[in-house]
């Protein structure tokens, strides 16, 4: 709710929407960087920050790092009003910790995004939780962000960083009648 009440004030006022773009830190994903980098020239009105990691691929029509420092890193995630990332955990779980809806592309094996198809499978488990939303092309990319821009989520609760309270129970009642 604050998020999108955000958004509609800040479209009223002139205020500037921040979309943090982030391929994580292990492999270039510059297919992602290159969607969003083309989307940010048509779109000038909007804010957008993104770490690139060492892909070949430098956007021309948005600012970048290759990689931030934690602590930026933290302050860039806090500031955005929602996150574009690949299909990765750890991106997810961030977006999650601070709050931040979070539109993910998976990277693909066959286009030498990756090792494995593993972020397909990821993003399938992820595809219908609150807050996540699934892209797997360019047009659907775009679309996504601009459903987003204009009627934004509000801030997803879909991981938490523990387990259910049934979940830890089982696993004591577990341990402890196994006790030797």
């Amino acid at each position: 709710m604050a998020r999108a009440l955000r958004s509609r004030r800040a479209a009223l006022l002139g205020f500037r929407l921040m979309i943090f773009v982030t391929i994580g830190s292990m492999f270039p994903f510059d297919r992602m960087i290159r969607y969003m980098d083309e989307w940010a020239l048509t779109h000038p009105d909007v804010e957008l920050r993104a770490q690139i990691g060492d892909g070949e691929y430098e956007p021309k029509h948005m600012p970048f790092d290759r990689k931030l420092a934690q602590r930026d890193f933290d302050r860039v995630m806090n500031d955005a009003d929602f996150i574009v990332a690949h299909a990765g955990m750890g991106s997810v779980i961030q977006a999650a910790e601070f709050q931040k809806p979070i539109i993910i592309l998976p990277r693909l094996r066959e286009l030498g995004e990756h090792t494995t198809d593993h972020q397909i499978d990821t993003a399938n488990w992820l595809r219908d939780r609150p807050g996540i939303r699934v892209v797997e092309s360019q047009e659907a990319l775009y679309s996504t962000v601009e459903r987003w821009l204009s009627n934004p989520e509000g801030p997803t609760d879909a991981l938490v960083r523990t387990a259910p309270p049934e979940f830890i129970s089982r696993i004591r009642g577990f341990l402890v009648s196994n006790k030797r």
